[in-house]
């Protein structure tokens, strides 16, 4: 699998092994980070994702992928098109040369679909309005992954914001209401999907291994439907903390955003905050179906955003995160 250090990926391995599959994760060349894999018993293959004879020498035995490794941030819109769709381009193009490979599953993303222009929870048959360079490139990496279909078995999984322990993103979020601050992005009434991590993870093995899932693209989330508000207020039941409402105006977020941006040139790493991802966060609507895959494999999340999110937050304040 590729993406076996991130955030999903290490889930997705330590759960992997839990069922007792074994485990070869794909690491960059000069990936040092391995935190969340050290003393787990699987094995590391160093590859050039933009070589496609790597990549050949990497899986050559493989009966299955799990392709979760792909740019989330960047400084030119380009190195999403490298990031996402070329490296994918490429894995898929190897895997076509293997014998016994039995499915290839491309982890791709709620934004690939757009956000729902009227709140109402967007299915996998929805015209894609993606509003992002990240977000058009994970739906051009999808349609390569159409191109291969004929080939050999592939399924798409499009998860919504994904939260849980080894989260940097909605850690912030964490932050802000443990300085007591609840912070209001562009619309009040905001709505959004959300899934924890070590459910997304037994959701993507379950459509991997799944003969069923050939060839469809499937939601993976809780099926509640949340205001951002009220995920905010539960945050604070349990941090302890009377929250002071902080309204951002999209003038407000637009103009830090191009700040950023701005500032990042003269850097090295890309923003935290640019202008296309203010664009993402000041969505009215980010909320999906996952009736589907309930349908066709039985697979529904296990674990309740609330109980996910106390368990996220025992697990920032464990390591000292907060």
């Amino acid at each position: 699998m590729t993406g076996g250090a991130g955030f999903i990926g290490s889930h997705t391995v330590e759960q992997l092994l839990a069922e007792g599959f074994k485990v070869r994760c794909l690491i960059r060349p000069h990936q040092s980070n391995l935190r969340w894999l050290q003393d787990l018993p699987i094995e590391f293959a160093k590859v050039d994702l933009l070589n496609i004879t790597s990549i050949s020498k990497c899986i050559e035995d493989a009966e299955y992928i799990i392709h979760i490794a792909g740019i989330t941030k960047a400084k030119h819109k380009y190195e999403f098109f490298t990031g996402n769709v070329t490296t994918t381009n490429n894995l898929l193009s190897a895997a076509s040369q293997l014998k016994h490979l039995k499915k290839f599953c491309y982890i791709s993303s709620l934004t690939a679909a757009g956000p729902s222009p009227t709140g109402i929870p967007l299915n996998e048959t929805v015209h894609c309005h993606p509003i992002t360079a990240y977000a058009k490139s994970k739906l051009e990496a999808e349609r390569v992954c159409k191109q291969y279909s004929e080939k050999f078995p592939i399924v798409v999984i499009r998860p919504p914001a994904v939260f849980g322990p080894r989260d940097t993103d909605i850690l912030e979020i964490f932050k802000w209401v443990n300085l007591g601050l609840k912070p209001v992005l562009g619309s009040s009434t905001k709505t959004l999907s959300l899934v924890y991590a070590p459910d997304l993870a037994k959701g993507i093995i379950r459509a991997t291994f799944d003969e069923r899932t050939s060839g469809e693209t499937y939601n993976i989330a809780d099926p509640t439907i949340f205001t951002f508000s009220s995920i905010i207020d539960y945050l604070a039941t349990f941090i302890h903390k009377r929250t002071i409402q902080v309204h951002l105006p999209k003038g407000l977020v637009y103009s830090m955003a191009g700040i950023t941006q701005f500032l990042s040139f003269f850097g090295k790493k890309p923003p935290v905050l640019n202008i296309e991802k203010a664009r993402d966060l000041l969505q009215k609507h980010w909320v999906c179906d996952p009736q589907k895959i309930l349908e066709h494999i039985g697979f529904q999340t296990s674990t309740s955003v609330y109980d996910g999110m106390n368990k996220t937050f025992r697990w920032y304040k464990d390591k000292g995160w907060l």
